[in-house]
């Protein structure tokens, strides 16, 4: 399996964190969740296997290092042996330790852009800099392909959207929770079910957010606008049946436990360490699979702060965004991998309507 592959202009992206991620939790069962930092050569191998089956040879190739502060020894074999066959290759976010450990330092072409790249420590969460490369290219010239200007985000937004298109059905009914109508329902199981490794790439990328917003140390402890304190751990809530695959992929990341609410009521747990009711000053993180108008979300938050808990906030993997960004208060937000908004939801045929519009 390869989550991360994101074919984009006239290059292929890869991002090697993610990869080692899966590798570690889902293959060789080391559950380090998302915290492993150090790639491993089955994980190189994995990637090469893919590119070598599915991209052309003298096809760019674009490797991420974000968030990778180790490297397996004898890694660059995997390297070169792609280079050996033609294919052109960056690396980019990479430290100068790991070109070095690499043995490619050599390499010396003239668009190469050296940056610090920021690391933050697993226990003591002092932030560390490390000297290295924007971009470093695996040859000495010619053919610079990666722009100054590139944004992953962006990349993947698009990407995102594009596979999302076909799920988006014909609905034109009242929204279950809501008094507006839908003129579209995304299937979002269905989404899930026919793109399982881009959907596994979308959820690392969430439990990304997840940790930006919100760790402040290892695992531990996360803090809330309301109380700055060190707070135990949260507790992730799936407010229904529909969004439990996702959240339990971002416990698995984030080594959180789960609180699964339907129906305005706890009807299951799934692991033994997990609490069937809500427990008192305990932190709580919301896990959605897509957020409409907010309706179900604000039901469990009110259930969360009444019965004695911390609501800290909501995750989605998608989002509708009916305001704009500088009308919503932050602590009403909800942090998502890809949201509906007025620049492409005429693309997913996605409108809310009320019936005091004629349209």
């Amino acid at each position: 399996m390869i989550i991360s592959k994101l074919p984009s202009g006239n290059f292929i992206y890869y991002n090697l964190h993610s990869e080692e991620v899966i590798t570690s939790n889902f293959i060789e069962d080391i559950s380090l969740g998302i915290y492993c930092d150090r790639l491993q050569s089955i994980t190189m191998e994995r990637v090469n296997a893919d590119i070598k089956a599915s991209i052309s040879q003298g096809s760019n190739i674009v490797f991420d290092f974000k968030k990778v502060e180790a490297i397996q020894s004898n890694l660059n074999s995997y390297f070169t042996d792609l280079r050996n066959e033609g294919y052109n290759i960056v690396f980019i976010n990479i430290t100068k330790d790991i070109v070095n450990s690499l043995g490619y330092n050599f390499f010396n072409h003239p668009d190469n852009l050296i940056s610090d790249i920021i690391f933050f420590d697993k226990i003591t969460l002092d932030r560390r800099v490390k000297e290295g490369y924007k971009r470093f290219y695996f040859f000495e010239n010619g053919n610079n392909f990666y722009p100054d200007d590139f944004r992953i985000e962006d990349a993947f937004k698009e990407h995102f959207k594009n596979k999302l298109i076909p799920f988006s059905d014909d609905h034109g009914e009242q929204h279950t929770s809501s008094f507006v109508y839908l003129t579209s329902y995304i299937n979002l199981k269905k989404f899930i079910s026919h793109e399982k490794e881009f959907c596994m790439y979308a959820i690392y990328l969430l439990a990304v957010k997840v940790l930006k917003e919100w760790r402040k140390i290892g695992p531990i402890p996360f803090y809330s606008d309301e109380n700055k304190e060190k707070q135990d751990t949260p507790i992730l809530v799936c407010q229904s049946l529909n969004s439990s695959y996702i959240v339990s992929i971002l416990s698995n990341l984030l080594k959180l436990d789960i609180l699964i609410l339907d129906k305005i009521g706890p009807i299951n747990k799934l692991y033994s360490s997990l609490d069937k009711n809500i427990i008192e000053k305990k932190n709580y993180i919301v896990v959605s699979d897509i957020v409409c108008l907010g309706t179900e979300v604000k039901i469990v938050k009110n259930i969360i702060q009444f019965l004695g808990g911390f609501y800290l906030g909501n995750v989605s993997l998608i989002k509708t965004e009916t305001l704009k960004k500088e009308h919503i208060k932050k602590k009403d937000a909800t942090i998502a991998v890809f949201s509906i908004d007025s620049s492409n939801n005429k693309d997913l045929k996605y409108h809310i309507k009320t019936d005091l519009s004629d349209e």
